[in-house]
């Protein structure tokens, strides 16, 4: 089951992304390798990890990665890049990506990263194709319940055409949900039947 929602949006699966694999830490004095085992602590990441495998440019600012057995990173808003030393970066030499250190742990090169929780924000739609098959029913209950607390009054769904096996997961969910007044495919310029318009009742 994908974890509770966060505030302004709705925590995913980890298994939703691919594992990583950190190949080389820079240490935050010149940008050395460091050898052997680094201990991160809460706070800004000032060291620069170096992860072959995960897609770190395509990450939004409050996702969550494991690395190792016990550190946790929270990735930071972009900008930030530019006026801090350390990050994550993309194997070899790829853009740097702020994060900060929300659970100590030691890590060296060859441990796994894995994308734990990804935040999605709250908007007016949801694309469903990053998601494994087995999550899509959490993560439609816990965006509606996040979009309704949002104000939304009508969201879309964006599960694709396909086999239908994910539109039929979809309408299942909304018809089983009291926070749900309606649904139907939506119209031709906003995705025809590979989308699913919901109306949502009003919060009490």
């Amino acid at each position: 089951m994908a974890p509770a929602p966060a505030a302004g949006g709705v925590r995913a699966g980890a298994d939703a992304l691919p594992v990583g694999r950190v190949v080389a830490i820079r240490g935050r004095a010149a940008g050395a390798e460091v050898p052997g085992a680094v201990s991160l602590q809460p706070g800004l990441l000032r060291d620069t990890l170096v992860v072959a495998g995960a897609p770190l440019g395509e990450l939004a600012p409050g996702t969550r990665l494991r690395v190792g057995d016990a550190a946790l990173l929270e990735v930071e808003a972009a900008p930030a890049a530019a006026r801090r030393e350390g990050g994550l970066c993309s194997a070899p030499d790829g853009p740097r990506v702020p994060a900060r250190v929300v659970a100590a742990g030691t890590i060296r090169a060859g441990d796994r990263v894995v994308v734990e929780a990804v935040r999605v924000p709250v908007e007016d739609a949801l694309d469903l194709h990053p998601f494994r098959p087995e999550e899509i029913a959490d993560v439609v209950r816990e965006y509606l319940d996040a979009a309704r607390a949002a104000g939304f009054a009508e969201v879309r769904l964006i599960h694709g055409r396909g086999r239908g096996v994910q539109r039929e997961t979809v309408r299942r969910v909304l018809a089983g949900s009291s926070l749900v007044a309606g649904f139907a495919d939506a119209p031709p310029e906003r995705g025809g039947w590979g989308a699913t318009v919901v109306r949502l009742r009003a919060a009490r």
